[in-house]
């Protein structure tokens, strides 16, 4: 493109780009949900639109430009739009692989340029996990303002302007408010102009001078986002979630061997799909060390060295700030690619001119090799990047959400009580709380403490059960929705029970719903009452008439209905395999009045496979079953114990058969009891009875 002048080359990049990029991504759009952070975006932003201020009305812990980037996505193409913000994402990308193009062009020409270019946007397109890839992530606004920083500086060229240097830092300064750990990328620019400084021999007071239009540009934008928060009254929230709470809670949760773990995960992605490339990119790495640390350059390196030191800087400062929180998912890297891609692009750029004048036969044959290598795994990457069959799991709780949206209308407020934004996205309402998921209330730090041993009370927000009663108070949402009956994200150890405060809100001015049909799915939802409604203080643990009389006690004569029943979790009847099966979740009691001629109880009693299930996260960890009895005027004793262990014990997996003597009587209470097991851990405790019958003769 030597033959058209740099603006025209520069816009038809750009155009290509764009399409291109698009095609890629296009079929990622429509998908339904992407990654959880896709949710949270999409809660917060509805909180933005809605009136609300981030951290003041809607808490999350990262910095606060994506969540306002998404509303105004959503104030433009509506609500809940994930195909627009994916689109724009799309965009996003496009723009930071034009900004790669502008940099790589300027420190080494056009083909570096575009290389850089193509590469981050197949790498991050095609190399990572679909669910990290496609979502709506913060990285991507990262690297977008860093690149662009990149760009504005570096062609600048060893005398950048003022005007340029504050930019610079302006942009940079973008990246943090998009997320914390590309404060870090900040020291590319810094380490720059002090080289820059250092080889010009500038005087002291013009380094500093410089140094202080960047840092003044950082500044701007994220004063002026503070001052935007203070004059809301969110900054001192804003300050506590997105610093102290993560620098006290939720950073060490993770050692250095993580984080170290987590610097290596790149590598091994870009091994697998990119090997070639990789080995070059470490070849190149080694090569700008030498240059750049060499004490007298060349005058034609002097030129080039501050943007070589620019790339080596930002590659350095970008791993470690995608490292930082040392955790393994792979949209973490997004920062580090940038970079990343523009130094490979750089080391790519050698291998033609190696092929026509290297003197060594060999360094021609190995620089083909390389060439051919890298351009095959490309091609690869090309071809494979709108394949279909890049899907993530189904989210169980899109029943749950269909339900709520089916029963209620847009001005009703939810909450969830879980660590579950989607259902606030899946049933398109408003929450009702400022907070989007409940890990601040239990002290779950998610991915890291979430073992069902670990005691998280230390990580709980002071008073934030006292700030989440306020809001439900004044919101009064329609629905709850209990995450805690099922391994839904390492609920199942917070039930409400262990929660005083919320559990008597909520037994107070709310009634539980449809338990046969989402209690199976690990959900448990409760319904506001309506105005005068009485539910009587039984109805809460015990089960309404219309469940209990399916609970009917097979007998030679008129089957008995229990006189009362609990199941704290839900309880159904259906036909399994032929089999009449009282489904009843631990902890459960059903009660029968039995006559004077009862002499035995018969019937098989398990856990459902479900519950121990391989992919089940949170299994069950046992449950003992009980017959209990109190015969009229005598002492209450246990006929019948067994406890089930299925996730451990094979043995326990099958339908397990009893028959129990009653002794003499004159009639009295039969009680069939589930625990939670010696844990006391309902997580997936799926339990039922089948066919039971009291039998009358001896």
């Amino acid at each position: 493109m030597r033959f058209l002048p740099p603006r025209t080359t520069s816009l038809l990049v750009l155009l290509l780009i764009t399409a291109g990029t698009l095609w890629l991504r296009w079929p990622a759009f429509s998908f339904g949900l992407w990654n959880l952070d896709e949710a949270i975006h999409a809660t917060a932003a509805r909180a933005i639109l809605d009136g609300g201020v981030l951290y003041r009305d809607a808490i999350d812990q990262r910095t606060p430009l994506s969540y306002y980037a998404v509303a105004g996505v959503f104030a433009i193409f509506g609500e809940n739009n994930l195909w627009a913000v994916r689109c724009a994402i799309a965009l996003l990308i496009a723009g930071t692989g034009w900004l790669l193009f502008l940099a790589g062009r300027t420190l080494r020409g056009g083909f570096a340029g575009i290389a850089a270019a193509a590469l981050f946007v197949l790498l991050t397109t095609a190399m990572l996990y679909a669910g990290d890839a496609n979502a709506a992530n913060t990285e991507w606004f990262v690297a977008f303002f860093t690149s662009a920083g990149a760009a504005v500086l570096l062609l600048g060229g060893t005398k950048p302007s003022a005007r340029q240097i504050f930019l610079t830092g302006a942009l940079f300064g973008c990246a943090f408010l998009s997320k914390q750990p590309a404060l870090l990328d900040a020291a590319a620019p810094f380490a720059t102009l002090l080289y820059l400084g250092w080889r010009a021999n500038r005087p002291p007071r013009r380094l500093a001078l410089t140094l202080l239009t960047l840092i003044g540009g950082w500044l701007a934008p994220v004063l002026l986002t503070a001052g935007y928060l203070a004059a809301r009254g969110a900054l001192g929230d804003a300050i506590f979630y997105t610093w102290i709470y993560n620098l006290r809670f939720y950073g060490p949760e993770t050692t250095l061997a993580d984080r170290v773990m987590s610097a290596l995960l790149p590598f091994r992605l870009l091994g697998a799909a990119q090997p070639g490339l990789l080995a070059l990119w470490f070849a190149g790495a080694g090569f700008v060390l030498h240059r750049v640390l060499q004490r007298r350059p060349e005058p034609a390196e002097q030129a080039t060295n501050p943007g070589l030191l620019f790339v080596a800087v930002w590659s350095l400062v970008a791993l470690a700030g995608a490292a930082a929180g040392g955790r393994d998912f792979q949209h973490y890297h997004i920062q580090f690619l940038a970079p990343f891609s523009l130094g490979a692009g750089l080391a790519l750029a050698l291998l033609p001119g190696w092929l026509g004048s290297a003197r060594s036969r060999w360094l021609r044959v190995a620089a083909a090799l390389l060439l051919a290598l890298v351009t095959y795994h490309t091609a690869v990457l090309a071809l494979s990047a709108r394949r279909p069959n890049r899907v993530v799991p189904v989210d169980p709780s899109m029943r749950v959400s269909n339900h709520i949206r089916e029963h209620s209308n847009a001005a009703d407020r939810i909450f969830v009580w879980g660590y579950h934004p989607d259902i606030y996205l899946l049933a398109d309402r408003l929450p009702a709380s400022r907070f989007l998921y409940a890990s601040f209330l239990t002290g779950l730090v998610p991915w890291t403490n979430g073992a069902p041993g670990v005691d998280t009370s230390y990580a709980i927000v002071p008073g934030a059960m006292d700030t989440l009663l306020r809001d439900l108070a004044a919101s009064r949402p329609l629905f709850i929705v209990d995450c805690s009956a099922g391994p839904n994200r390492f609920w199942s150890k917070y039930p409400l029970e262990k929660f005083p405060p919320l559990h008597a809100f909520i037994r107070a001015g709310y009634k539980q719903v449809e338990s046969h049909y989402f209690l199976p799915q690990g959900f448990r939802l409760f319904q506001r009452k309506e105005p005068g409604e009485i539910v009587p203080e039984e109805a809460f643990p015990l089960l309404p008439p219309a469940v209990t009389d399916q609970f009917t006690l097979g007998t030679l004569g008129s089957p008995l209905v229990p006189v009362r029943a609990s199941a704290r979790h839900g309880a159904d009847v259906t036909m399994v395999d032929r089999h009449l099966e009282f489904f009843a979740h631990a902890p459960s009691t059903i009660t029968y009045r039995v006559p004077a001629n009862a002499a035995f109880l018969r019937g098989g009693f398990g856990i459902r496979p479900g519950a121990y299930a391989p992919e089940n996260k949170g299994p069950t960890d046992g449950a003992e079953f009980l017959v209990r009895w109190r015969p009229d005027g005598g002492k209450e004793e246990i006929l019948f114990r067994h406890l089930l262990r299925p996730r451990d014990e094979p043995a326990d997996r099958r339908v397990h058969g009893f028959r129990v003597a009653l002794p003499p009587h004159q009639g009295g209470e039969l009680e069939l009891v589930i625990t939670a097991g010696p844990y006391e851990n309902t997580a997936s405790d799926w339990t039922y009875w089948s066919d039971l019958l009291l039998e009358y003769s001896r």
